[in-house]
């Protein structure tokens, strides 16, 4: 089995955004099993020309608006963020600087075949 990377998530559509007390979860839908991104540190979007944060009004609609969207380009900037861009040059981004960590893990991907990530 191939080793699942943040690269795991180009090509694949966000198919929901899931709510979850302190948390978010992005389920990609790729082409060999579905990834799980958990978001433990609020995450920001650039929609259209927009920023959202967990500040601004619209924020939560920014992240449901990512759903049906085609992912082009999934990196990792250790230390820095996960960025997530969209055929559409919108941006989902989750910051991996120490200053934004809320508990010991900003995020984690999981994958249905049991590979997992964390930052």
């Amino acid at each position: 089995m191939e080793k699942m990377t943040i690269n795991s998530l180009e090509k694949s559509v966000i198919g929901s955004v899931v709510f979850i007390r302190d948390y978010i979860q992005f389920v990609f839908e790729c082409k060999k099993e579905n990834v799980i991104l958990s978001a433990f540190t609020n995450p920001s979007t650039t929609v259209g020309n927009n920023h959202y944060n967990v500040q601004t009004p619209g924020w939560r609609d920014s992240l449901c608006n990512l759903i049906n969207k085609i992912v082009v380009t999934a990196i990792v900037e250790e230390g820095n963020f996960i960025k997530i861009t969209f055929e559409d040059d919108d941006v989902l981004e989750i910051s991996l600087k120490d200053e934004a960590y809320e508990g010991p893990e900003a995020a984690m991907l999981f994958a249905d075949s049991g590979h997992t990530m964390v930052w």
